[in-house]
């Protein structure tokens, strides 16, 4: 009696074969070595897991379909489609971690390119009604300024001064 596929990669990781159930076809699926956390995330590693990914998914006969959607829930288990619509969905989950840093610091850079010019446009709005309250008010004048203004306007005649010229006391001229 045959065994029927598993969802799961074989013990050790270094690939296996798998029968498609109701077909006398074999699948076989060569599971990625596991790398250490830290090194996972190199280029070379990256790229290595991206071929590995092509590979699986051009086994497929026709475009697989998204993973956990009806029709692919009604694939064969082990059919080339079925497994690539699970490399999709993974490798599309994992390419956006490869992106996460650079995509975090983008983001964090255009928050902060928003919050600065959001913080400039209100400092100018508030800059032009302060001036504009000021304005109406009138223009503060110096000290010097305002001591010139006094003596330019004691130098000037009052309504009653006397215009200067002789004086006539007691009737005759002097």
């Amino acid at each position: 009696m045959a065994t029927p596929p598993h969802d799961s990669a074989p013990a050790g990781g270094d690939g296996g074969t798998r029968s498609r159930a109701g077909t006398g076809n074999k699948l076989s699926v060569n599971v990625a070595p596991a790398t250490d956390s830290s090194a996972s995330g190199s280029p070379g590693n990256i790229a290595r897991r991206r071929r590995w990914a092509y590979a699986l998914i051009k086994r497929a006969l026709s475009p697989p379909p998204t993973y956990g959607s009806a029709d692919w829930l009604a694939l064969v288990e082990g059919s080339p489609e079925k497994v690539a619509g699970v490399v999709v969905a993974a490798e599309s989950w994992a390419r956006g971690a490869d992106d996460l840093e650079e995509n975090l610091r983008r983001g964090i850079e255009d928050a902060r390119a928003a919050f600065k010019a959001t913080e400039d446009a209100d400092y100018a709005a508030r800059a032009a009604e302060h001036r504009e309250r000021y304005e109406r008010l009138g223009q503060v004048v110096s000290l010097a300024e305002r001591r010139r203004r006094r003596v330019e306007e004691a130098g000037r005649p009052r309504p009653g001064d006397y215009p200067g010229g002789p004086v006539e006391w007691d009737g005759g001229a002097s």
